[in-house]
């Protein structure tokens, strides 16, 4: 009987150690992140096939062939401090392969949906279309009026985000 008990026990710790090295070296697929799924990403990345975890909360876009053709960059854990009226307003910033931002997205959060509703009708996260990760520091966007918490939350976590991508020279 206490061989058994040995057995088992040996088994659970063999096993969990097992999982633990897969999970460390394991190569995330689309199913997988913790973004928008492939098809919502295809509305900025039409040619999108594939996404891949290249640094912490980067991820590279790539087409059927493998080819870069953009970049994804989540704002947490760098904006986790950042909060709008109900929390933090972790967002999803879609670059091109030159660098130059095509999407601004606002994922799960704990904001009220009516300010919500307010940024998104006053085309807020379009503030930052097409200019470079440099310009986006650098532009001054108003908050939206009676969604002031809310916006200045989203406005501070891209601040925070882009400030942590190397700058192209």
């Amino acid at each position: 009987m206490k061989k058994t008990k040995l057995f088992f026990a040996g088994l659970i710790i063999a096993l969990s150690t097992l999982t633990f090295a897969q999970c460390t070296s394991y190569t995330p697929t689309e199913k997988d992140l913790p973004i928008t799924t492939l098809t919502e990403l295809q509305i900025a990345f039409p040619k999108a096939t594939y996404v891949e975890l290249t640094e912490t909360a980067t991820y590279a876009v790539k087409n059927d062939k493998g080819k870069v053709i953009g970049t994804v960059l989540l704002s947490s854990p760098y904006s986790d401090e950042v909060k709008g009226f109900n929390g933090p307003t972790p967002l999803q910033i879609a670059l091109d392969e030159k660098g130059k931002i095509i999407e601004v997205r606002l994922l799960d959060n704990n904001e009220t949906p009516s300010f919500i509703k307010r940024i998104t009708n006053a085309g807020f996260l379009n503030s930052w279309n097409g200019l470079t990760v440099e310009e986006a520091l650098n532009k001054e966007v108003d908050a939206v009026s009676g969604a002031t918490y809310s916006s200045n939350g989203i406005k501070n976590s891209l601040k925070a985000r882009l400030s942590e991508v190397p700058q192209r020279h």
